[in-house]
């Protein structure tokens, strides 16, 4: 049975469309990740879930249930927010707890819950402790213990790490990938982070201006993107973008200038000559070559084992390419690249994919 499934579901704020017309389903078990812009109506999503947002049309399932329309008590599900917002006055374990003293479980009952939720989230020792003796990420994992012992058919994460500095979000990406092992929940985790949305996810939903642009396995969404739109937000770095003018037709595809060289590019469609596209390439899929596309490198971004070097087109466009094991330092010098065959996205000038 699914975990969660939304049907044409939309949200308005008076004249104002935030949500339309999203039909998505997150299989029970799965961690499932709306990630996107400021401001493409992800949390609006959530929130909707979690019946703290009515919704303008739609229905939305939990459970095989509809809980369009139910009370968010009764929907099944928990939710962890951006921000902690534990009782300072109150222990881990009294904060761990407190739903189900509202819920009036018993005492017993409620000590076997929190002490669980401890174990499985390394609370054990800190359980008398007050928010301020912990640190960020342990805070973070008191609030995700809240949501724990309430035992939901659904967990929803409101962008949980983004008050953590960047090596306390390594980590908690971890704790919670091993939480979802362990627990084998069904989790909605929204993002505005695609490297969270890559590590986390068992599906991805990149969403844009209130809409789904495409779901599926990371790995899709970044080897097989359906628009510009999703190459260009899902990787880290970024799709570099190319500017072309189709100039001719091969047993395979076509033929494109781009900027100073010569592209061939595999497709089943057939462009027109002097129609304008956009390639994307990848930085790892951009390789030196005696002949291709000159750039003027301006910085290398040094990362150890690998680098990444920020360019410039001879238009002036932005492009990154990726060296590996190699450490002769090229800031001001040109390079000419060419992109390994198999790996140059098409897109028309409109962003739609050509393939």
């Amino acid at each position: 049975m699914s975990g969660v499934v939304l049907r044409n579901v939309a949200k308005s704020f008076g004249a104002v469309n935030v949500i339309k017309d999203v039909s998505l389903t997150v299989n029970k078990g799965e961690f499932g990740v709306f990630v996107g812009p400021s401001g493409c109506g992800k949390s609006t999503l959530l929130r909707m879930i979690a019946g703290l947002e009515d919704t303008t049309g739609g229905t939305i399932q939990i459970g095989g249930r509809d809980v369009t329309h139910t009370e968010p008590a009764k929907r099944g599900v928990a939710m962890v927010f951006q921000s902690y917002a534990l009782y300072p006055h109150l222990s881990v374990a009294e904060n761990m707890a407190f739903s189900l003293r509202l819920a009036r479980t018993s005492r017993d009952e409620r000590e076997r819950k929190v002490r669980e939720a401890a174990r499985i989230l390394q609370l054990t020792d800190h359980l008398d402790k007050r928010p301020a003796e912990l640190s960020g990420g342990q805070r973070q994992r008191v609030a995700i213990g809240r949501a724990i012992v309430r035992e939901p058919e659904v967990f929803l994460f409101d962008e949980p790490l983004s008050n953590l500095d960047a090596e306390l979000r390594v980590q908690m990406r971890l704790e919670l990938s091993r939480l979802h092992q362990q627990i084998g929940a069904t989790m909605i985790y929204v993002t505005h982070d695609q490297v969270e949305a890559m590590t986390l996810a068992d599906e991805i939903f990149v969403l844009k201006g209130g809409s789904v642009q495409q779901s599926g396995a990371p790995l899709h969404l970044y080897d097989d993107p359906d628009n510009r739109f999703v190459a260009g937000f899902i990787g880290s770095p970024a799709m570099n973008f190319i500017n072309g003018r189709v100039i001719g037709h091969t047993p395979q595809g076509i033929r494109v200038l781009a900027e100073d060289g010569e592209v061939e590019v595999d497709l089943e469609t057939r462009p027109a000559e002097g129609m304008a596209v956009v390639l994307g390439i990848r930085p790892e899929h951009l390789v030196p070559a005696e002949s291709g596309i000159t750039v003027t490198v301006e910085m290398a971004e040094e990362l150890g084992g690998n680098a990444y070097m920020h360019s410039r087109l001879p238009s002036g466009g932005d492009i990154v390419f990726e060296r590996r094991g190699e450490r002769d330092r090229l800031e001001g010098q040109n390079v000419r690249l060419r992109a390994e065959a198999g790996h140059i996205h098409c897109f028309t000038t409109e962003g739609l994919r050509l393939r």
